[in-house]
């Protein structure tokens, strides 16, 4: 609960943005190899996609020097990183059940290897002779708009109806003391320039709207219109959770008897609260209170 994790944010953030430049010169770079060494322009070299990383980077990989060691240092950096991305999706989802139901919480081990089960049947359909399509249509879909909505109603939910007064509260409770310029940057970001800059590449998604299509072919080939509506319909289910959840709860509250009024649905439950108030410890001296929602 004491963990820094206002120096952890700042600290992953300026290593994944310097990830991202050292990617992008080892990628520039490969990419203006293989062009000069084809004669051709760097667009007519290579298209974005897997065939990037399993077709063009190998090939490219085996005309430099000692091309054994550019091998395996190549295709080791893929297989961690695949792994890292499953470590952070996995753990993802064990939290998200084990949240959702706490008397699994105790069974984390088999939690995780039941996800880890349903995702690998589920990645089973990637692996037949068309598996690249459901790729391509999964890769274009699963990560659009859905997820802008869905951050959007985050930073809506956290910032003005809990309150950047309560995260401030919570965040000393956790022993950490932001400068006050930290504050009214977190204050400028969290209120006016993370939802409008989520909101502008929203409505620049649909505005943008391109629909899906594999590049794994000779020529361009579209998705007919009923593929095109799964991959709508997988966008969606995100957002119907928003959507579906709200009435649910409504009336899950009323059926228990609790009270159903705006104030109460948007005000954190009883149990909400640092570990050391729910396991009954004494808070520590001069901790502040939670101040009232809207």
């Amino acid at each position: 609960f004491n963990n820094n994790c206002y120096r952890d944010a700042i600290l992953i953030a300026f290593i994944n943005c310097a990830t991202s430049i050292f990617a992008g010169f080892v990628v520039f770079s490969i990419i203006g190899f293989m062009a000069k060494q084809a004669g051709l322009e760097i667009p007519d070299v290579i298209q974005g996609g897997p065939g990037l990383v399993f077709i063009a980077y190998p090939e490219a990989v085996t005309q430099m020097p000692v091309p054994q060691l550019w091998s395996i240092l190549f295709f080791s950096m893929i297989i961690t990183l695949g792994l890292d991305s499953m470590f952070t999706l996995t753990e993802t989802i064990t939290t998200a059940i084990m949240d959702q139901f706490p008397m699994l919480r105790n069974h984390k081990g088999k939690v995780a290897i039941c996800s880890g089960l349903t995702g690998f049947f589920l990645g089973l359909t990637m692996c037949t002779k068309g598996g690249i399509f459901m790729f391509e249509l999964i890769d274009w879909y699963s990560a659009a708009w859905s997820l802008l909505i869905c951050g959007i109603t985050e930073v809506i939910i956290t910032v003005y109806v809990y309150g950047h007064r309560n995260i401030f509260v919570n965040i000393q409770e956790m022993e950490i003391n932001l400068p006050k310029a930290m504050k009214y940057y977190f204050l400028t970001t969290w209120k006016v320039l993370t939802p409008l800059s989520l909101i502008f590449v929203l409505l620049l998604k649909f505005v943008d709207y391109i629909p899906a299509y594999s590049t794994n072919t000779q020529e361009k080939y579209v998705f007919p219109d009923a593929v095109q509506c799964l991959g709508w319909a997988m966008s969606l289910v995100p957002v119907v959770f928003l959507i579906v959840g709200a009435p649910l709860e409504y009336y899950k509250r009323k059926s228990e008897g609790k009270s159903t009024d705006m104030l109460s649905l948007l005000s954190p439950s009883d149990e909400w609260g640092p570990s050391f108030v729910k396991n009954g410890v004494k808070k520590p001296a001069g901790q502040p209170e939670l101040v009232e929602l809207l």
